[in-house]
C-alpha cells in the first residue's frame, strides 16, 4: 500500500506539472484568465472519481478547459482543451491518464474549422509530422468512434515513469504547434464567426447525442441533461462565446 500512495503522489506532481507548463506556455502569448462556473458542475463526480474542472479564457482565442481527478489511487486524470473561436482553428485535446507505474497520453485534433486555406492545411500536417516523430513509447490502437471523420490527428502512447518528463516535452511541443498555427490565423468576422460558433455547439451536441468514450461516463453520471450544460458552459465554453 505504500508504495502504490508514493506512485499516487508522484503521479499528482506530473499532472500539476504539465498543467502549468500548459498554461505558462500559453500566457507567453496570450492573456489566460480563470472563469467563475457554477460549483454544481465545476465538480462533477465521474465513475465515483471527483473531478475538478477550471474553465479559462484566452483572449482573441476561446476557451481553455484544466481539468484533473488526482485524488484516487487509480486512473489519475488530467485534460487540457482548447476549443477556439474567434480563429479557424481545430480543437486541441491532451489527456493524460496514470495508473500506478502505468501511463498514457491521448492527444488529438478536432477539424472543427469553416474553411481550409493554407495555414489551416499546413498546421494540420504539422499535426501530423509531429505524431509521425514520436518515439520511444507504445502506440495504442484508439477506440473507433463518429469523429474519426473529423479527427486528423489521434496519437495514443502508453509510456512509463522514466518517460515522464519526456512525455511533458512532447505535450509542450504538442501546444507550441497550435499556438503557431493561431498566430499565422486572422480573426475570423461577420457570418466565419457565427458559423465557428455553430460548428462548436454541434460538435458538443453530438457527443452528447451519439456518444464517446468519455462522454457516455459524464452521461452515466449526470445524465444527458447535466452533461449538456457542462459541456456548453464548462468544458467547451459555448455558452460564453455566443456573441463574439
Amino acid at each position: 500500500m505504500e508504495e502504490r500512495v508514493s506512485y499516487t503522489e508522484e503521479n499528482r506532481k506530473w499532472i500539476g506539472a504539465r498543467l502549468e507548463e500548459g498554461l505558462s506556455l500559453l500566457r507567453g502569448h496570450y492573456s489566460v484568465k480563470e472563469q467563475p462556473s457554477d460549483p454544481a458542475l465545476a465538480d462533477p463526480v465521474i465513475g465515483g472519481r471527483p473531478h475538478r474542472a477550471r474553465r479559462y479564457d484566452i483572449e482573441g482565442l476561446g476557451n481553455l478547459l484544466l481539468m484533473t481527478a488526482a485524488e484516487s489511487e487509480e486512473n489519475q486524470l488530467s485534460s487540457f482543451v482548447i476549443m477556439p473561436y474567434t480563429k479557424n482553428l481545430p480543437m486541441l485535446s491532451a489527456d493524460y491518464v496514470y495508473n500506478g507505474e502505468n501511463r498514457f497520453m491521448l492527444l488529438e485534433i478536432y477539424d472543427l474549422s469553416v474553411f481550409h486555406d493554407a495555414v489551416y492545411d499546413a498546421g494540420i500536417k504539422a499535426f501530423g509530422d509531429f505524431a509521425e516523430k514520436m518515439e520511444g513509447m507504445q502506440d495504442i490502437p484508439p477506440r473507433p468512434g463518429w469523429y474519426d471523420g473529423i479527427r486528423p490527428v489521434c496519437c495514443v502512447k502508453a509510456f512509463g515513469r522514466d518517460q515522464d518528463e519526456r512525455s511533458v516535452q512532447y505535450f509542450k511541443e504538442f501546444l507550441e504547434i497550435f499556438i503557431d498555427m493561431a498566430e499565422k490565423s486572422p480573426a475570423l468576422t461577420g457570418d466565419d464567426l457565427r458559423r465557428k460558433w455553430e460548428i462548436n455547439r454541434d460538435y458538443a451536441d453530438r457527443l452528447i447525442d451519439e456518444g464517446g468514450v468519455s462522454t457516455d461516463l459524464f452521461t452515466k453520471a449526470l445524465g444527458a441533461e447535466n452533461t449538456r450544460r457542462f459541456f456548453h458552459e464548462v468544458f467547451f465554453g459555448t455558452a460564453h462565446y455566443r456573441s463574439v
